[in-house]
């Protein structure tokens, strides 16, 4: 993990975290504009990163130039309080005017498989060029919704198709998840921990969870985490 160290940024506060996730959020993202004309990010749901898209929200002054999509989501209706999708686009209401674009991944909520083709259309962008992925980790070392002993999620992990249905250990159980294929192919990927207990698993490589398989892909990951 030496050089997962080396790009690790230990905040002190969650204030802090926020702060140095956006900057650099800001930084890369405008860079993606200045070369492409626009920018195409994909934002994991949770608890801990929601503060840092309210604060990109409020910050952000090229907001329209966004391309907002999601790396993993739970298979349910979009009004669920378990959607990825809403509790982004609540995090992105602070504008009604240069809003960001935002593409969920829920277009058949009852056909898991069609979800799956036409999010293919959907995302095509993304598929093309991602530019920013960010990414949190559960507890039993799940990122995205690639879960450790879930089959579906370990082909997830080697599979070259863009999304995967996955099962989870918790409830909502049936989700979509981007796969490890094309989370590595963005030019950037950010991870943000907090706590103790998941630092120690992100350091034992010998667990070889789906953060350890991410990690042997893509040693450039730039980890937040605040204890």
């Amino acid at each position: 993990m030496e050089n997962g160290m080396k790009t690790m940024k230990i905040a002190s506060s969650k204030k802090e975290l926020v702060e140095a996730v956006v900057q650099e959020l800001l930084s890369q993202l405008s860079a993606s504009i200045e070369e492409f004309g626009c920018a195409n990010i994909l934002l994991s749901g949770g608890s801990t990163p929601g503060p840092v898209y309210k604060s990109l929200d409020e910050n952000c002054t090229f907001l329209d130039k966004l391309n907002i999509g999601l790396v993993d989501e739970r298979f349910v209706k979009t009004s669920s309080e378990h959607s990825n999708d809403r509790l982004i686009r609540n995090c992105f209401s602070a504008h009604k005017k240069n809003q960001a674009r935002i593409d969920g991944m829920i277009y058949n909520s009852d056909d898991k498989n069609e979800n799956l083709n036409l999010l293919l259309i959907k995302y095509k962008h993304f598929i093309e060029r991602t530019d920013i992925v960010v990414l949190g980790m559960g507890k039993d070392g799940h990122i995205a919704s690639i879960f450790p002993n879930d089959p579906d999620s370990m082909n997830a992990l080697s599979a070259s198709q863009p999304f995967l249905n996955t099962i989870a250990p918790s409830f909502p159980e049936e989700r979509i998840s981007c796969s490890m294929h094309l989370i590595c192919k963005s030019k950037s990927i950010l991870l943000i921990i907090t706590g103790k207990e998941k630092r120690n698993i992100l350091m034992n490589n010998e667990l070889n969870l789906p953060i350890h398989e991410l990690l042997k892909l893509r040693q450039d990951i730039k980890i937040f985490y605040l204890e």
